[in-house]
């Protein structure tokens, strides 16, 4: 044998040495089973679907859409917890106007406002026939100009009367009862005169004119 052959048999001998202990099991040792291999990246990457470029809006069938923006849920409750939508800025409030009278039944008013003034005066002497034109007037004065001038009118004589009759009687107790020898007459003059300028004055409110009482104190104007 020559020095070439040794040299391969040398070399050939740690190769089957080292494949032995790498890869070859021992002689008479059992190794586990091999796991699976599972997919890999690559594969999985392979295998997923594509995500669609836009997802669909449409509701699945059965499925309750929710309500639009600006909506109120069917039944007009919200979940608890939950705000409203803004409903955008509410109508301004229109101001209360008055609905206007008829002609006619303003006549009518205006004629009662001084009748039944009269009327007051002669069953109370003058003391409480003022709140008869003051109620009508506050009730209906904004609703027809008449009755807002014939309230007033009658308003003014009725006070003006109260006025007479607390002067008179005080004028008569400070001067011991002298003074109603003056002060009597007067009183009873102008009551009178109160009684019969507010029928004359009723009249006038109902042909619709726009009477002003003489000999009277204009508290309201």
């Amino acid at each position: 044998m020559n020095d070439t052959d040794r040299t391969e048999g040398v070399d050939e001998t740690p190769d089957a040495a080292s494949q032995d202990a790498a890869g070859t099991p021992a002689e008479g040792v059992s190794q586990p089973p091999a796991l699976e291999a599972g997919p890999t990246a690559s594969s999985t990457s392979a295998e997923t679907p594509e995500a669609p470029a836009q997802a669909s809006t449409a509701p699945a069938e059965g499925a309750v859409p929710p309500p639009a923006s600006g909506s109120t849920p069917q039944g007009g409750a919200y979940a608890q917890g939950t705000v409203p939508p803004y409903q955008g800025q509410q109508p301004a409030q229109q101001p209360y106007a008055p609905q206007r009278m008829l002609e006619s039944e303003a006549r009518n008013w205006s004629m009662l406002i001084h009748i039944i003034a009269a009327a007051a005066a002669l069953l109370s002497a003058g003391t409480v026939s003022w709140l008869v034109p003051l109620i009508i007037w506050l009730i209906f004065r904004e609703r027809s100009a008449l009755i807002d001038h014939h309230g007033k009118q009658a308003l003014n004589l009725q006070l003006t009367l109260l006025v007479v009759l607390i002067g008179g009687v005080l004028i008569g107790f400070v001067t011991l009862f002298i003074g109603f020898i003056v002060t009597g007459p007067l009183m009873v003059a102008y009551g009178i005169y109160a009684i019969v300028i507010s029928f004359v004055a009723g009249v006038k409110a109902n042909n619709g004119e726009y009477y002003r009482i003489p000999l009277m104190i204009p508290f309201l104007r």
